[in-house]
């Protein structure tokens, strides 16, 4: 048997679609990696629930809690059955502090995740709401973006990029079809396919040197 294995039978537990595994605030102190399944992370922000992120399998989660021996700063819910590894702190620092390979991977992945947060951050300070959607939808498209033909397919619905630029997804909605009637872009129920990469990269620039003063 191997470590993975042996980990994911002492530790895997299962749970079904809707489970909550913590809430704002608790005092809960267990941390999750997901073995299969997805685990939506969301924050109550005044009267609306906020999805920060949709994580899948190898994703962890939870760490904050553990590792600072602080509060939850938001809620996790189970949003289709799914095998999670649950480790308690003293398990987690003794898996970290005998296994190098994983507390490589572990800092890493926070490195990446402050990463994350810094683009969101510069996202959300353009100034207009077009300017956002375009700004985003350039980095999925060079990060993620899988080539089709002339086009370039993103895998983001309208609600995925409301959530990642701040945005109602009605307004979201509107300014995608008006990318799409100008065609720089045709989207899908699960997707956006960027017909137009060169003049989306334009408008980026645009908004950007906006941004600066340069312009």
């Amino acid at each position: 048997m191997s470590s993975d294995d042996a980990i994911l039978q002492k530790f895997g537990k299962n749970f079904t679609k809707g489970s909550v595994l913590f809430k704002d605030g608790e005092l809960t102190k267990e941390m999750y990696v997901i073995h299969s399944g997805k685990v939506k992370i969301t924050k109550q922000i005044q009267d609306t629930e906020k999805t920060l992120v949709v994580l899948g399998p190898g994703e962890f989660f939870g760490e904050m809690a553990t590792l600072l021996d602080r509060p939850r700063s938001a809620t996790a819910e189970v949003v289709e059955d799914s095998l999670l590894i649950v480790m308690e702190p003293q398990t987690f620092a003794n898996m970290i502090s005998s296994n190098i390979d994983i507390a490589l991977k572990i800092i890493k992945k926070l490195a990446s995740r402050i990463l994350e947060a810094d683009e969101k951050i510069g996202t959300l300070m353009l100034r207009d709401n077009m300017s956002r959607i375009v700004h985003v939808l350039m980095r999925v498209a060079e990060t993620s973006g899988i080539k089709d033909g002339n086009c370039i397919k993103v895998n983001i619905t309208p609600k995925e990029l409301a959530n990642e630029v701040d945005i109602d997804v009605h307004v979201v909605r509107d300014l995608v079809e008006r990318l799409s009637k100008v065609n720089i872009i045709t989207f899908e129920e699960k997707a956006i396919n960027i017909k137009g990469i060169n003049k989306l990269k334009f408008l980026d620039f645009l908004e950007l040197e906006k941004g600066s003063g340069k312009i």
